[in-house]
């Protein structure tokens, strides 16, 4: 069971990078659709940076309530997006993005260490009251978060950036399966929610497919990239329901 005081400190660690990597999501997708010619993003004032127009409140609650949150869509126009190809170049600019701001991250991450000399492999981040410590727990959430963001939007399901660049590429090979999908989307969703919250309760948290996936990704891509050898603790995401447990 997680306690109000460290779910409320993940949060506030949490927030910076997902509030970052959201904005420069969705001006990566605004971006990609107006290289490729739709002039929308610009005329409904999304080419900016401004987190107001970038942050959906009902997504940072999701992030805040379930650990998975999600921005304000950019408005396209099917119009000017007519091959197959620019529609799925302008939905993977999103995931892409998340990349690109956990790199961003890893970069910081890695002058903050050797800054400050703390030692990450023992870090354990709700229990800093020192600045340096404070800055390097938000570097750490914002590593994890993005990379959790590449992963969710990744996945092939509908309404994710991953299914709308595989519907981009592929409807016209297999346009029933598609539909078939779109149509029956809920019962998707609900067997994903299904296969992501029961196997923890059932297996006493032997296996957690979301651990693995968002906090199991990072703590290989850190091994790796940030400092060899090394698995931080990470928080975790947001998840109310550990309240509960």
């Amino acid at each position: 069971m997680t306690s109000p005081g460290t779910y409320l400190a993940i949060v506030l660690y949490t927030l910076p990078g997902f509030v970052f990597g959201s904005v420069i999501h969705e001006l990566s997708h605004a971006a990609i659709a107006l290289r490729c010619g739709d002039p929308t993003p610009r005329r409904d004032g999304r080419m900016t940076l401004d987190p107001r127009r970038n942050i959906d409140p009902l997504g940072c609650l999701a992030l805040l309530v379930a650990g998975v949150g999600w921005g304000r869509p950019v408005p396209l126009d099917p119009l000017y997006l007519r091959a197959g190809t620019q529609r799925a170049a302008v939905a993977a600019a999103g995931p892409l993005a998340h990349l690109v701001v956990a790199a961003i991250f890893a970069g910081a991450l890695r002058v903050e260490l050797l800054g400050s000399g703390l030692d990450v492999g023992g870090f354990d981040t709700v229990a800093q009251f020192t600045l340096p410590g404070v800055i390097l727990g938000v570097l750490l959430q914002g590593f994890l978060v993005n990379i959790a963001l590449f992963v969710f939007n990744a996945l092939p399901i509908p309404g994710l950036d991953g299914y709308a660049v595989v519907r981009s590429l592929l409807f016209g090979a297999a346009p029933r399966v598609f539909l078939y999908m779109e149509q029956y989307r809920y019962a998707i969703y609900a067997l994903v929610a299904l296969a992501a919250l029961l196997p923890p309760p059932l297996s006493h948290g032997s296996m957690d497919p979301v651990a693995s996936m968002t906090v199991g990704t990072a703590s290989l891509a850190f091994d790796h990239l940030i400092v060899p050898g090394v698995n931080p603790i990470f928080l975790g995401l947001p998840n109310v329901l550990h309240l509960l447990s």
